[in-house]
This record gives structure tokens, sequence and C-alpha cells, in this order.
């Protein structure tokens, strides 16, 4: 399981990513406007990455073994867009 909260500050924006009960906190100057999520099942790892400039914000490596099921939830009413089938980033297709 993994948790994903985002923290707006004045001056910059907080990730903080829960991972089998490891915490990391990604600190941004520049608030993404999409935030893409690439899963290389094979490869064992869990991209998470500014979808308008390519930057990864935060990478999770793991060997999947069985069905990876995505959900999503919002803490308070909001809205929350998925777009699926998109073209891979270039800064993924190098690396």
């Amino acid at each position: 399981t993994l948790t994903v909260f985002w923290f707006p500050f004045s001056c910059s924006f907080l990730f903080r990513f829960l991972h089998t009960g490891v915490m990391s906190d990604v600190c941004v100057t520049e608030h993404p406007a999409r935030i893409g999520i690439l899963l290389d099942y094979s490869g064992g790892r869990l991209l998470f990455f500014n979808a308008e400039r390519g930057l990864v914000l935060f990478t999770i490596r793991h060997k999947f073994t069985d069905a990876a099921h995505p959900a999503f939830a919002m803490e308070k009413a909001g809205a929350l867009t998925l777009h699926t089938g998109m073209e891979l980033p270039e800064f993924v297709k190098h690396s």
C-alpha cells in the first residue's frame, strides 16, 4: 500500500509518500498542475512525476508478484481527473 499526501505552503509544496511504513518527504517550489504516475511492472518501479516538466518527484522500487490495483481517494471535496493511455514521457523512454 502506498499513500501520498500533499501539503501546500506559502512558497513551496510538500508531497509525503508513505510506503511499507517508511515516510519520504519531497518538497518542490513549483506546484505541478498534473502529476503523472507510471508503473513499470516488470522493471519493479512506480514513478510519480511532474507531467508538464518531466521531473521525477518520487520512485518506489518493488518486486511486483501479483496484480496491481490503483485506487484514488480525496480527503476533501474536489475534482480528480484521470487520463489513461498517455504516451510515455521522454525521460522514461531513455532510462
